[in-house]
């Protein structure tokens, strides 16, 4: 799609529908929120976070309700990534597999060498991915990173992949309504 509104499902992110203080859209801080202006701490080296509503650019992902980890190409084609680019995929396929489906276990797999329990090689070169923590209830900001995927656990839930200094998950489902770091894969 070249152009969508996003619902009021994607300007908030708590169950109770309440807009969290310091989650906003302006044209310069599309849908993100920023703890301080603090370039150590702010939008500057955090980025923005993204619901899943809006990860996926849709009007109401409410609609979708059923797990896609066992059939990826149920999932929503759409994503606020670039023309070329879409969210990555968590499936229920092994992330050894050179052509797996499950995009963050390959990546875990290539660039961490499959590591579960340190986090070690994902926040170095090449793919410098940062801890930029999420937004729930409240902003809050944790060393761990979290990064969406466009695969849908259930009803509430949509899969990330989660790691920190100790842990790896490949496929944690977490709330759909919180705000969650992305990365683009090519199509």
């Amino acid at each position: 799609i070249t152009s969508w509104t996003p619902a009021n499902s994607a300007k908030t992110i708590n169950f109770t529908g309440s807009t969290v203080t310091g989650w906003q859209n302006s044209n310069t801080i599309p849908y993100s929120a920023s703890k301080t202006n603090d370039t150590n701490t702010g939008h500057a080296s955090l980025g923005n976070y993204y619901n899943w509503t809006l990860a996926i650019a849709s009007n109401d992902s409410n609609t979708l309700t059923n797990s896609t980890v066992n059939n990826i190409n149920n999932n929503p084609q759409n994503s606020i990534c670039p023309k070329g680019w879409r969210l990555p995929t968590i499936s229920n396929e092994s992330g050894t597999l050179i052509d797996s489906t499950n995009e963050f276990a390959r990546l875990n797999y290539l660039y961490n060498n499959g590591a579960t329990s340190s986090d070690a090689d994902l926040i170095l070169s090449p793919i410098y991915l940062i801890k930029a923590g999420y937004i729930g209830g409240v902003l809050d900001w944790v060393t761990e990173g979290f990064y969406t995927s466009s695969t849908l656990s259930d009803a509430r839930n949509n899969y990330v992949f989660n790691f920190k200094s100790t842990k790896v998950e490949l496929n944690r489902a977490l709330s759909k309504s919180y705000g969650y770091s992305i990365r683009c894969v090519v199509r």
